[in-house]
């Protein structure tokens, strides 16, 4: 059974009502005025009280390979508020800690990401985690893409990339308890990505992977990382400005990981399938290298390249093995391209 057979709209809409009533008042009837899913998270656009409002649920956490069962989009908020700072350990266990003592909690917002009224991760009123947004009317970056508006999402990454840290992390639960230095770091992350991907893989080209080396690599300075920074996450409204969504993903590693999945996800081609697009990317990067503080290392990225590759490949193997459920036309599912497309463009590097 997928985790999405359990999911009951009518229970959902109930729950959101009385959230809302509680929050906003009036009589708690949710219009649902439609839905979406991706690859994790089922997205609801609500309506309430003549206000549009959305609803992400993460009902696909058995395939989820980052921090299960939290809403990360809080903490990353929260840290977006000393953009520019150094960030010390101590700073961001606080606020991490804070957080994780409060599994629901109301009215969380930054200008670069759109308001959270209400969230919850404690699983008593739905067993899902959820929040609730105010919806942004607009359209995916790359559902009418333009390379001014792929400079814009260059830009602002740069900007993001700003909240800096102390030092590496292998999770959010490990702020201050395990800091790690950046080649440990990397090179525990790699190794752990190419293990799970070893036996699918061409022995030939497992090697060739495991024999990368990192000691040469400078080391870069760890901040706020997206991680899933690509054209479904970005939303361009009626006036043009762009906003960043959906930061379950975030992590603190190097800014070059942040540019990996632009590269390979730029636009979705011809054959339904996101691909790259050159001359978007280029206006991306163009975009980034004005903004950014310092140039892109591109052994770095390289490097980067390969894992971001690796945990794809994993990703799409592991739910082709289990039974990839079918998508249905609210799904963007199937815009995304199989193992084996991942394998045969490292294959090619």
């Amino acid at each position: 059974m997928s985790d999405e057979t359990a999911f009951d709209p009518a229970q959902f809409l109930a729950v959101a009502g009385n959230i809302l009533a509680r929050h906003l008042g009036g009589t708690g009837r949710v219009e649902l005025l439609g839905s979406r899913s991706g690859n994790i998270n089922r997205i609801l656009e609500l309506r309430y009280q003549g206000r549009r409002l959305g609803a992400r649920v993460a009902l696909n956490r058995r395939h989820f390979r980052y921090e299960k069962d939290i809403i990360k989009e809080v903490f990353a908020i929260l840290l977006l508020y000393h953009a520019g700072e150094q960030l010390d350990d101590q700073l961001v266990r606080g606020i991490v800690d804070s957080v994780l003592r409060s599994p629901r909690g109301s009215h969380v917002a930054h200008t670069a990401v759109r308001a959270i009224l209400h969230y919850d991760w404690s699983m008593e009123e739905f067993p899902f985690p959820f929040f609730i947004f105010e919806w942004v009317d607009g359209h995916a970056l790359w559902e009418a893409p333009s390379t001014e508006d792929y400079a814009q999402a260059g830009r602002i990454l740069a900007r993001l990339h700003r909240n800096r840290f102390e030092h590496f992390y292998q999770d959010v639960f490990a702020i201050r308890h395990m800091p790690r230095p950046w080649e440990d770091h990397m090179r525990a992350t790699y190794a752990g990505e190419l293990a799970q991907a070893r036996p699918a893989l061409p022995a030939g080209l497992a090697a060739r992977l495991g024999a990368l080396d990192f000691s040469g690599l400078q080391p870069g300075a760890p901040c706020l990382i997206h991680n899933d920074y690509s054209g479904a996450n970005i939303l361009v409204d009626g006036n043009g400005q762009l906003h960043v969504i959906d930061w379950d993903n975030w992590v603190v590693d190097c800014r070059e990981l942040d540019l990996v999945k632009m590269k390979y996800w730029t636009a979705i081609g011809a054959d339904g399938r996101l691909t790259h697009h050159p001359a978007l990317f280029s206006a991306f990067l163009d975009g980034y290298a004005a903004a950014a503080e310092q140039p892109v290392d591109q052994a770095r990225l390289a490097a980067y390249e390969r894992l971001w590759l690796l945990r794809c490949f994993n990703f799409e193997h592991s739910r082709e093995v289990s039974g990839r459920p079918a998508a249905d036309a609210t799904s963007w599912q199937d815009v995304y391209p199989p193992a084996a497309a991942y394998a045969e463009i490292l294959r090619g590097l």
